[in-house]
């Protein structure tokens, strides 16, 4: 953390409505700020970068599970999963080449089968990700609102420069805090207006509740 680093109103009021369901994102959201906050020495801009990325893609990707009844659990196994596989599956089949020169290249059924528990992996996960997205934003009603379309570059922004091995390595600009800040006010703007909706339900059925109470003659 940043010496003396301390959280405005409205990033308080994002971090409270954060902690109120999930501490870990809660955490995350912090730890993002806080390194937006520090000044990078030199030579560790592109970690600065990476360090806010991977927190804020972890909340984008945690969000839809903590504030919506609605969102798609992850496949189980995941496609990282059945990635990490398949070295060992085809180093059981040596004379495997999937790269011969032939319109048709056999293959042994098992590994066939691996290629397809990936690829059926892989399109739910796509699908998955904009239905929650959509879960988040919508209450799962429109998949084609702009807004979702809003959020997965915010979230394809963040997974960009999370890894070294993307956007740093193909030398590109870092982005500047005016690019990072806006993708950050993209989510902390989510967060804010689930959390109003949430609350005003709340008082909403207080006020449902005293009602009630008042006409049975009864107490809140």
């Amino acid at each position: 953390m940043a010496d003396g680093f301390q959280l405005d109103e409205r990033q308080t009021s994002v971090w409270e409505a954060l902690a109120s369901r999930s501490a870990k994102l809660a955490g995350m959201y912090r730890a993002a700020l806080s390194a937006f906050a520090e000044q990078a020495t030199a030579g560790c801009e592109s970690a600065r970068v990476s360090v806010v990325c991977h927190c804020m893609r972890e909340i984008v990707n945690g969000l839809p599970g903590v504030m919506t009844d609605l969102a798609i659990p992850r496949p189980a196994p995941n496609s990282d999963a059945l990635k990490w596989r398949l070295p060992e599956l085809l180093a059981a089949h040596p004379d495997l080449d999937l790269g011969a020169d032939q319109d048709l290249v056999p293959v042994p059924k098992e590994v066939a089968q691996a290629f397809l528990a990936l690829i059926r992996t892989s399109t739910q996960e796509a699908g998955r990700n904009r239905s929650n997205a959509a879960a988040l934003l919508t209450d799962g009603t429109d998949p084609q609102h702009p807004v979702v379309a809003q959020w997965t570059l915010a979230q394809r922004f963040f997974l960009g420069w999370t890894h070294l091995d993307r956007n740093h390595e193909h030398e590109r600009a870092l982005p500047s805090n005016e690019e990072l800040l806006a993708n950050i006010r993209v989510v902390e703007d989510v967060i804010e207006v689930r959390s109003a909706l949430f609350f005003e339900n709340v008082h909403a059925l207080e006020d449902l509740l005293r009602a009630a109470n008042a006409e049975d003659g009864g107490e809140a």
